[in-house]
């Protein structure tokens, strides 16, 4: 007896020292170097909505198409800790870090103590959720509140106390205001609850013994507190649908060039994808007839495959039918779950063994993605493009950006309002007058295509065939950084007139 106890105290410290490097390895991968890409456009536009006041920060979202809980968190650190890189980034990497523990407890719930271990490292190191977890923008917020709101479900369903629902209460509505695409898992889950609620009361269970029916109530809180946002939102999407949107729709080259982002391997994809089965299938993999089939409970694994699954049938859904919106970055609440399925999966098989071997398995097919995130790929470089102007220009330079929607990102290496103003078409280019002038006129053309630059280039009166500065940036001309000298203005100035 005294052995058994000693072997199981043995057993827990062992899983919390390896939670620690777990969890250690996590924040060393998301918060080490969180400088070494350049603030991109959404990340200055978070930036832009996150520095007046609540209730600007509130009106200028109201516009956009997202909840406000990530600007919301920024309005408060920046005050404290200043709106560096690292300062902006810093709350979405320390909530990366909380996803990984949040997977661990839900793992844990759902399939004991090593599944846990096993998802929580898989998550740990993926390359997908490191990228998002060093963005400051809502993703790493929205997978972490994503794990809250699924790990208070289970707690529920498995034991109805009076915390638990509370917890899912808020952590519901924290879910909903991390991002849009919340709603899609909430109707996935909820609609489950609620199966398991109608299956109970079939069943001859009261109303007060439901626990299911106790989760539903918790998530009617969460849905009341989020419909004043929600309303919001389904303005913003109707002038979304006639406007169009930038996604592409998802035939099969979409959806393989979506896997391999947030997995980091086609071949690590399938192979979660059957440990995530073995999951599910009533087998017994340990050939003893005293175990049961399954060993999980089946509410438990129902909602996790709502919670993984659900999100992205419906957003696949309304891209055929109404316009496309599924795309790699908004499923990353969802990417936890399937972790977590092919880590329970793993562990039915043999937990000695397959969990460990995943894990290897894992960082081998992903270690060139892993590897390229953490060392090489970068964002759009606006630290770059904005050092060369602010190292060559005079007090009497002016600067003309094209185009207007990246204002934000310029203006925030900047650092000084009124120092350029915006075109949105080649239309609204027009070279500086006041000829007497002795400062250069500079042009930022960004996100544009060939024949968009030319015409810039042309209405600008630029003949330099070459810009002063070039940067990565997504469209053909990069961030591209053009500079017409004073002496060159004023002989077109004078050709003009002539």
């Amino acid at each position: 007896m005294l052995q058994t106890t000693g072997e199981s105290r043995s057993t827990r410290i062992a899983g919390t020292l390896l939670l620690v490097v777990v969890l250690a390895a996590a924040a060393a991968l998301r918060l080490i170097d969180l400088d070494r890409t350049s603030i991109w456009y959404d990340e200055a536009v978070s930036w832009s909505q996150s520095n007046g006041s609540l209730l600007a920060l509130l009106e200028s979202v109201a516009t956009d198409n997202y909840p406000p809980l990530h600007n919301i968190i920024l309005w408060m650190t920046i005050p404290v800790i200043g709106d560096g890189e690292t300062a902006l980034r810093l709350p979405s990497a320390l909530l990366g870090v909380v996803a990984v523990l949040l997977t661990f407890l839900a793992g844990k719930l759902l399939a004991g103590r090593i599944a846990g271990l096993t998802a929580a490292a898989l998550l740990a190191l993926s390359p997908f959720h490191i990228w998002y977890s060093t963005e400051a923008r809502m993703y790493a917020l929205q997978a972490a509140c994503g794990l809250a709101y699924l790990l208070a479900t289970l707690k529920v369903l498995n034991r109805a106390s009076a915390l638990w629902l509370t917890l899912l209460a808020l952590f519901g509505a924290l879910f909903l205001y991390s991002h849009v695409y919340a709603i899609l898992t909430f109707a996935s889950v909820g609609t489950v609850c609620a199966f398991f609620t109608l299956r109970d009361l079939i069943s001859g269970r009261s109303a007060g013994q439901s626990n299911a029916l106790r989760a539903c109530l918790a998530m009617g809180i969460s849905t009341v507190a989020f419909l004043p946002w929600l309303y919001l939102l389904t303005i913003r999407a109707s002038s979304v649908a006639e406007a169009g949107f930038w996604i592409a729709f998802p035939d099969l080259p979409f959806l393989k060039t979506m896997i391999f982002g947030i997995t980091g391997s086609l071949l690590l994809f399938w192979l979660l994808l059957f440990l995530a089965l073995l999951c599910i299938l009533p087998v017994n993999f340990q050939h003893d007839p005293q175990k049961p089939p399954s060993p999980f409970d089946p509410r438990m694994l129902t909602i996790c495959i709502a919670f993984t699954f659900g999100p992205v049938v419906l957003a696949y859904l309304y891209s055929l039918f109404v316009q496309p919106i599924l795309f790699d970055r908004y499923l990353i609440a969802s990417w936890p779950g399937l972790l977590l399925l092919a880590s329970a999966g793993a562990n039915r098989v043999s937990p000695k063994v397959v969990p460990a071997a995943l894990i290897a398995v894992s960082l081998v097919l992903t270690f060139p993605e892993l590897r390229f995130t953490l060392t090489e790929k970068v964002r759009p470089e606006w630290r770059g493009i904005a050092g060369a102007y602010l190292s060559e220009r005079s007090e009497d330079d002016r600067l003309m950006l094209y185009k207007g929607f990246a204002a934000p990102a310029l203006a925030y290496y900047l650092r000084a309002p009124g120092s350029f103003i915006t075109a949105e078409t080649a239309e609204d280019i027009v070279p500086y007058e006041r000829a007497s002038r002795a400062g250069n006129d500079w042009l930022l053309v960004v996100h544009t295509n060939p024949q968009e630059l030319a015409a810039a280039r042309q209405a600008f009166d630029l003949e330099a065939d070459e810009p002063f500065a070039r940067t990565f940036g997504w469209g053909a001309s990069g961030l591209s950084l053009f500079r017409k000298p004073a002496q060159d203005r004023a002989e077109t100035m004078s050709e003009n007139h002539n």
